[in-house]
């Protein structure tokens, strides 16, 4: 299992270091044999989660000073209406929007840090597809991960942390997030599971949201981010630990194709 997930992450990160421009998301979110094990035990098709690498096992979508942008409406988060429509759960602190510029750039004051960089998009697996889309304060993502039998397809979209809107090579770099909590603003409308993850260039904290085909927020502790977010059994995120990328991630199924369809809308970490 070890060396399954060490080969994979090798991969992953050469790509890593042939991409130029945008700092692309890497890094293969789950150990697939440690959760075809589970998923077996359980009686279900499976599935892993990751933080992908544009062009890693499939195909990858990057938006870099593009000009232009390509708009998506979601109710209750276009025009005036700012966050009005997003509904937090009992004690949950409301995410902050962010601002995404033509060129797909994210500018966001959430709470204890403020986050900049550029959208991305990527899959893996043969068959797979995502259409990323975005708006002044959301982006969302639709398509379909294949079915792989040795769970190693997945789909996402998210954004480079700390990245210059320049956009060039060298231009992201890890950044320290301090706080106990992060709320996450999304809607889920295709269904599908969905992982919300840290990426900090070589490891992965992920946390399964719950299901909402409607605008919410979820707050997650820190401490339950965690490398093996399908049983807990890795290790937790801890307050000020660096990071490079945040995403929203589709894990694929080994029996049949998964569709998806949702929208990243903010976040304030605590």
């Amino acid at each position: 299992m070890t060396e399954n997930r060490l080969g994979r992450l090798a991969l992953v990160i050469a790509v890593m270091g042939s991409a130029s421009g945008v700092a692309g998301m890497g890094c293969d979110s789950s150990n697939s044999g440690l959760r075809a094990t589970k998923d077996a035990a359980a009686g279900v098709g499976g599935a892993i989660g990751a933080i992908g690498a544009g062009g890693a096992s499939g195909g990858g979508t990057m938006l870099a000073n593009t000009g232009g942008s390509s708009t998506v409406s979601v109710p209750g988060l276009d025009g005036s209406s700012g966050m009005g429509g997003v509904s937090g759960t009992g004690g949950t602190t409301m995410a902050a929007a962010p601002v995404v510029s033509d060129s797909g750039y994210v500018t966001m004051s959430a709470g204890t840090v403020v986050l900049v960089g550029f959208i991305s998009s990527a899959t893996a697996g043969s068959g797979s597809s995502i259409a990323l889309t975005y708006g002044a304060q959301n982006f969302c993502a639709s398509g379909t991960v294949a079915a792989n039998s040795t769970y190693k397809s997945w789909a996402n979209a998210g954004f480079s942390v700390n990245q210059d809107q320049s956009g060039a090579s060298g231009s992201s770099s890890s950044l320290v997030l301090t706080g106990s909590t992060i709320s996450i603003g999304y809607v889920n409308r295709g269904g599908s599971e969905l992982e919300f993850q840290f990426y900090d260039g070589s490891d992965y904290w992920c946390y399964i949201l719950p299901a909402s085909t409607t605008p919410t927020t979820t707050t997650i502790p820190f401490s339950s981010l965690n490398t093996q977010c399908w049983d807990g059994q890795g290790s937790a995120f801890t307050s000020g630990t660096a990071i490079s990328n945040i995403s929203l991630v589709v894990p694929g199924g080994n029996v049949s194709s998964t569709p998806f369809d949702f929208c990243f809308l903010g976040l304030t970490i605590n």
